[in-house]
């Protein structure tokens, strides 16, 4: 019963320490395109790299908290673009007016 009750508590705190670690990435995802410079996941990600953010310019750092953004309607895609580094087609974003 005390091991299930430790994994329990485990579990919660993990799940605790996501939910903040997302509403923190999306602020900062915000306060990115605050600027008005609209961007891509991938250039998001770079800038907030640059920020002191993240630790690297990982375009995941960035492209899941636009999807969220997106959903609350925070964000909105404005374009498309191709990338520079895998040469596919990519959204680009603004913040929502």
């Amino acid at each position: 019963r005390e091991k299930q009750m430790n994994e329990i508590t485990r579990a919660t705190r993990r799940e605790s320490f996501i939910k903040v670690n997302v509403t923190e990435r999306e602020a900062q995802v915000l306060e990115i395109l605050k600027d008005g410079i609209e961007r891509t996941a991938r250039e998001v990600a770079e800038e907030m790299y640059i920020a002191g953010y993240t630790n690297m310019p990982d375009r995941n750092n960035a492209s899941p908290r636009l999807t969220s953004l997106l959903d609350k309607r925070q964000v909105v895609i404005v374009g498309r673009k191709t990338d520079n580094i895998t040469g596919k087609g990519v959204a680009i974003y603004r913040i929502a007016s």
